[in-house]
């Protein structure tokens, strides 16, 4: 078993180099996503340069750029083209955190990989089998490879329930806005003007898009298709119905508010009613064994007591 701690000491050694690895690509973004990023929040005027925008890099970002660029190109040809695409519509829909890219996500992967199955491996060390040190090692592996995509994943639900809740009201001040006589552009202005949050960050992306010359259709259509929410799809959907057929859109978004609203009730009270069902488990399981045990203990001691 000499060789155990040499390798150990191996795989410790990959995955802090791909710790590194992995830290610097996802800090490191490009000049593309830089651009993206403002414009989405409309710090920047349209007439920017590129090369303006990669001059506002720190210069450790630009100069680590060539290497990151590579490792991301090694880190692609591992990563089918289907699963980059839903990563990168994922970690876009989040807003990139810690900066990540589908290259980023799989080194993080790969680095979660390497560093828990070392620990698998340590503690299957320590319990001296080779049984032990086979199943941590897996372990480790396969836990530290899919955690990362089940943290995208409760990020990408957190993030819909936020829109969920934020919708109504948005869906409002909108109304308001073109019973007041402005256009659907000029209200959603409006939205992305008076009110912060992940939802009048997609529509101030959206209304960029617009004014960089792309049909207003699509731009809206591949919003409401990120966010994943179907109330969300199916009011993009009856805005664009509305707007071909001639019917006010201010009325049809009112309606579409006043449903959500009903339909949050709904839900609320649904989550009531099965809030007793979820009591009764560690009821039952928990505070009536203990009330048994505090009520017949006694009487029990005293029944053996009597018996011997």
């Amino acid at each position: 078993m000499t060789f155990v701690p040499i390798l150990v000491g191996v795989v410790a050694a990959a995955g802090v180099w791909l710790l590194a690895a992995g830290i610097v690509a996802s800090r490191a973004g490009d000049a593309t996503m830089l651009a993206r990023q403002r414009l989405a929040r409309q710090d920047i005027g349209l007439g920017q340069s590129a090369v303006a925008l990669e001059l506002e890099r720190p210069f450790l970002e630009r100069l680590l750029a060539p290497a990151r660029r590579w490792f991301g190109r090694q880190l692609n040809r591992l990563t089918p083209a289907a699963q980059a695409a839903n990563f990168h519509r994922q970690l876009d829909f989040v807003g990139d955190p810690l900066g990540l890219d589908p290259a980023g996500l799989q080194a993080l992967r790969i680095t979660a990989a390497a560093g828990l199955g070392a620990l698998g491996l340590a503690f299957g060390v320590l319990i001296g089998t080779a049984f032990a040190i086979g199943v941590g090692l897996l372990a480790g592996v396969a836990i530290g490879f899919y955690l990362p995509v089940l943290w995208l994943d409760q990020l990408v639900r957190q993030r819909r329930v936020e829109l969920e809740a934020v919708l109504p009201n948005a869906l409002d001040v909108v109304a308001i806005s073109m019973e007041a006589g402005l256009g659907l552009d000029r209200a959603l202005e409006q939205l992305v003007r008076h009110q912060e949050g992940p939802l009048t960050l997609l529509v101030a992306r959206a209304l960029r898009e617009i004014e960089l010359g792309r049909p207003r259709a699509d731009a809206l259509e591949e919003m409401a298709e990120a966010t994943g929410v179907e109330d969300f799809t199916s009011l993009v959907k009856g805005i664009l119905h509305a707007e071909r057929t001639g019917v006010p859109i201010a009325r049809t978004i009112a309606a579409h508010s006043a449903q959500m609203r009903v339909k949050r009730r709904l839900k609320i009270r649904t989550e009531a009613a099965r809030a007793s069902l979820k009591i009764l488990l560690p009821t039952v399981g928990c505070v009536f064994p203990t009330l048994w045990l505090i009520l017949l203990g006694p009487a029990l001691i005293v029944a053996l007591s009597l018996g011997h």
